[in-house]
């Protein structure tokens, strides 16, 4: 049973009920919820933290900080924030947390962690409910160094580095506070001709940015795993948790699990396969029995999908989205890359979610027979492949789209609603640009 949120913020004292559509099917008695639309848009009455076990919030608390902290401490405190006897990495709290055989929370201390950091490259995971909170601020993991040296090779700047998969400039943000993705050339010429690209000369990590990069001017993504949960099976929490990197996604969680999954104020980006020919999501969830619930989190640059969730056969995933975001998603030779996608049978919901400007998929994909209902989301398509999709519903899959925006523009074919076997109903939708397409018996039409 999940609990329902009190105390709404002043935006949403005056406010509407939205009622979820007839025939959506999600299972209100396991997941009560109630939906809100005031001022500040679309919300859920739910308090994220009551969504998990209880006694992670009564257990133990092992405390981590980069800077100060030795893994063979006990990472106990006095009270929650006390670092005194922080570990150094995530994984020990984790081994540490396990070896109580029951639910507990990692208390992170704001700052960078890198490379194995975080699950010791996948080999300590927990095993018990958790959560895993940053204290003071961000905690920021990267599967690669914050920090590199680099010597003038005429016409690049070379680093040592070995596994080295994605690279990106992280002085120059685009529109979205994404880092720049630096081109892979296929040689060490190609690079010192071509400014932004970067070459992988046997272990040697060449980059072309017309000027000498600063210490932390570049992002090295290394053939690491991220945030990688494949054993876990307890409820799982994360609050301002901000992930870079993961050959298997920036978050992935795999088990099959009758448990919650919920994220807070996280960021999940720039997933790196360890072969490009294998792309990954940027955050992928998979055979989950319960609610996996995400509140103002972002999951961009994957090297694939932004957001992806699979039943894969072990049924029940129900999906709340409560303003989250997914941009720029898709890399290398990946296609079908969307910001946001539901399969199988799984129930979603999205609110006020924002997501554009993949390559090669569409921005909101709806497949098999997945129920997905979508208010306040807004879908900017802008294409490379021919064929912009915004909002799109295959299979015998059915989207509500109630206050959406599409904007499907650029591209040979620009479609705001795709409807290819699936069915799509709208309300109060806005469509910027492009057409509605119907194929294969797919519909769309009001509710």
């Amino acid at each position: 049973m999940i609990a329902m949120g009190v105390g709404l913020g002043p935006q949403f004292r005056t406010e509407t009920h939205v009622p979820l559509p007839a025939g959506f099917g999600w299972d209100s008695g396991r997941f009560p919820l109630s939906i809100a639309k005031g001022s500040g848009g679309y919300r859920a009455n739910l308090t994220p933290r009551d969504l998990v076990d209880g006694g992670i919030w009564t257990g133990p608390a092992f405390h981590v900080n980069s800077e100060t902290g030795d893994d063979n401490n006990t990472g106990l405190g006095i009270q929650d924030g006390d670092f005194s006897q922080a570990k150094r990495s995530i994984y020990a709290a984790f081994v540490a947390g396990n070896a109580t055989t029951s639910p507990y929370r990692v208390i992170v201390k704001t700052g960078e962690y890198e490379e194995s950091a975080f699950t010791r490259n996948g080999n300590d995971e927990p095993d018990q409910p958790v959560a895993i909170i940053g204290w003071g601020g961000p905690v920021r993991y990267r599967t690669g160094p914050f920090s590199a040296s680099w010597a003038d090779a005429g016409g690049s700047y070379s680093t040592s580095l070995s596994a080295v998969r994605r690279v990106f400039r992280t002085d120059v943000l685009d529109a979205r506070g994404l880092y720049t993705e630096l081109a892979a050339a296929a040689d060490l010429t190609g690079c010192q001709a071509t400014q932004d690209s970067w070459f992988d000369d046997a272990g040697t990590v060449h980059v072309n940015i017309g000027q000498a990069p600063g210490l932390a001017d570049i992002a090295l993504i290394r053939s690491f795993h991220g945030a990688r949960f494949v054993s876990h099976m307890g409820d799982l929490y994360l609050e301002d948790i901000h992930c870079e990197g993961g050959i298997t996604g920036a978050l992935h969680c795999d088990a099959e699990a009758d448990r919650n999954v919920v994220g807070v104020n996280c960021s999940f980006r720039y997933s790196a396969p360890s072969n490009p020919s294998n792309p990954q999501d940027a955050v992928q969830l998979r055979r989950t029995n319960g609610l996996v619930a995400f509140f103002d989190c972002d999951a961009s640059g994957g090297a694939e999908d932004g957001w992806s969730f699979h039943e894969d056969g072990y049924t029940g995933m129900h999906v709340l989205m409560q303003g989250c975001t997914g941009y720029h998603n898709g890399a290398f030779t990946a296609t079908s890359c969307n910001g946001f996608t539901t399969h199988d049978n799984l129930r979603a919901i999205d609110l006020d979610g924002s997501y554009g400007w993949s390559r090669n998929g569409t921005e909101v994909h709806c497949i098999q027979t997945t129920h997905t209902f979508l208010a306040g989301t807004r879908a900017v398509a802008r294409d490379v492949d021919g064929t912009s999709v915004a909002f799109k519903c295959s299979n015998q899959s059915f989207m509500w789209l109630q206050d959406t925006v599409a904007d499907a523009a650029g591209a040979t074919t620009n479609f705001a609603i795709e409807a290819n076997g699936g069915t799509v109903f709208r309300r109060d939708h806005q469509t910027l640009a492009g057409t509605e397409e119907t194929s294969n018996g797919g519909s769309v039409t009001g509710f």
